[in-house]
């Protein structure tokens, strides 16, 4: 790159680096991302509940006290977290008992209420009234423990213990321990922490390329609309000026994503022992950060795909930008540029599951999908690098100086031409000129 360009590339990143809004969405990404793995959690030792009050009309008998039994967890402050009461009910007077029940609830007096059927063996089924009916988590565990009360009575009419037949069930669970094999042995790693660390990161990729893209697009409306192209072009080439703020737009997005990467990193370091300090005791939540491994090679593949995407992508935004005269005209064409990027990160779904496969490797060589695609196999089988890790970046590398070849021309024309209407004939005829 000469002066002229780098001139172009510190005053698109310098300008715009050095707003707040620049600033301080970079210093709040970090934030959402705590928010993220740990929001939830940390929001709930603020917002501890309460015991839950409920009535059950039990008709068979039976299950009522095994559910008192087997539902007595205790919240942080010692109290039950639930709170049981039967209730005795005929049929004469089950309708009037209803009733009464639904006046409990609608004056908060209950938090609901449990019609266990006589038949429940037969029908498997329970109705549960209340004025609010999102607690799923409470209503899975309820749901649970009256299954295995019912459970426990089909065994003993059977003639079978249901304590013996559980216990030997419970002494029969596994637990399953992966281990990824390399060419310098096997190394513990764990599936589901590898899935979100690459789904978080492919999403970041994805959502980073379109932002600053798209801020390409405008860059180049702005001045096009303001009529100072024309004194710019009149020091430095279109090519020169189209590619400095490709590239000045670019190190903004590779400041941001070295920031939230970084944080990363620290989260996978430092991450367990810090949410067990603020009283996270979710051992799966624990377990998924403690086995997060963002390795600085996977770091620094993170940044090589953003830069070789972002310089496709960008590109094409930046042709429709010298284009188009408004954003409203830009919005018909840029839609099917943002379209690949997004079919190419639904795609790393699936890849990501199986990254070892034909489908996978071809779609991975595809240059509109290979950033967040290849990435994703990348990220997936560390230490190992997939089959065409390396091809890919020959392929990105051709592709974009072909794109960078034939943009170049149509924004050479493009940025010069004000008032006309644009078109894909028109943009085709601008790349035959000489």
């Amino acid at each position: 790159m000469n002066k002229k360009i780098w001139a172009v590339v510190s005053r698109e990143f310098l300008t715009r680096a050095k707003t707040k809004g620049y600033i301080i969405g970079t210093l709040m990404f970090p934030v959402i991302l705590i928010f993220l793995f740990g929001g939830i959690f940390i929001f709930g030792r603020f917002f501890q509940p309460s015991t839950q009050h409920f009535e059950v009309i039990d008709q068979t008998g039976k299950i009522f006290p095994q559910m008192v039994e087997m539902l007595s967890d205790t919240l942080k402050n010692g109290s039950l977290k639930y709170s049981f009461t039967e209730i005795d009910a005929t049929e004469e007077n089950l309708e009037n008992t209803l009733e009464e029940l639904r006046t409990k609830v609608l004056q908060k007096v209950i938090d609901g209420f449990f019609i266990i059927p006589d038949n429940i063996l037969t029908s498997r089924q329970v109705k549960y009234s209340a004025r609010n009916v999102s607690n799923f988590d409470d209503l899975r565990d309820i749901e649970r423990v009256i299954s295995k009360s019912v459970g426990n009575i089909r065994l003993e009419n059977l003639g079978y213990s249901p304590e013996v037949i559980r216990q030997e069930m419970y002494a029969g669970y596994i637990s399953l321990t992966s281990y990824q094999v390399t060419e310098k042995g096997e190394i513990s790693k764990s599936g589901v922490s590898n899935f979100l660390l690459t789904y978080l990161l492919t999403y970041l990729l994805m959502l980073f390329i379109m932002i600053y893209g798209q801020a390409v697009t405008g860059s180049v409306i702005e001045e096009k609309s303001q009529r100072i192209t024309e004194t710019i072009i009149s020091s430095i080439k279109p090519i020169e000026l189209m590619m400095g703020k490709i590239v000045g737009i670019c190190l903004l997005g590779i400041t941001q994503l070295t920031v939230i990467g970084s944080f990363i990193i620290l989260l996978s370091t430092y991450g367990t022992p810090a949410l067990v300090k603020m009283g996270v005791e979710t051992p799966k939540l624990l377990n998924i950060i403690g086995n997060l491994q963002f390795t600085p090679v996977v770091f620094a593949f993170f940044i090589l795909y953003f830069f070789m995407g972002f310089l496709l992508y960008a590109t094409l935004f930046a042709a429709v930008g010298s284009m188009v005269n408004t954003t409203d005209e830009g919005q018909q064409f840029l839609t099917p540029i943002i379209f690949l990027n997004i079919i190419g990160f639904f795609i790393m779904i699936t890849v990501a599951q199986n990254p070892d496969t034909p489908a996978a490797f071809w779609a991975s060589l595809i240059p509109f999908f290979t950033p967040s695609v290849m990435f994703a196999r990348i990220a997936v089988s560390h230490p190992t690098l997939p089959s065409g890790a390396i091809l890919s970046i020959f392929t990105m590398g051709i592709s974009i100086y072909l794109i960078i070849s034939l943009v170049a021309k149509i924004y050479r024309v493009g940025i010069l031409m004000y008032g006309k209407k644009p078109s894909l004939k028109e943009a085709i005829k601008w790349i035959k000129y000489k």
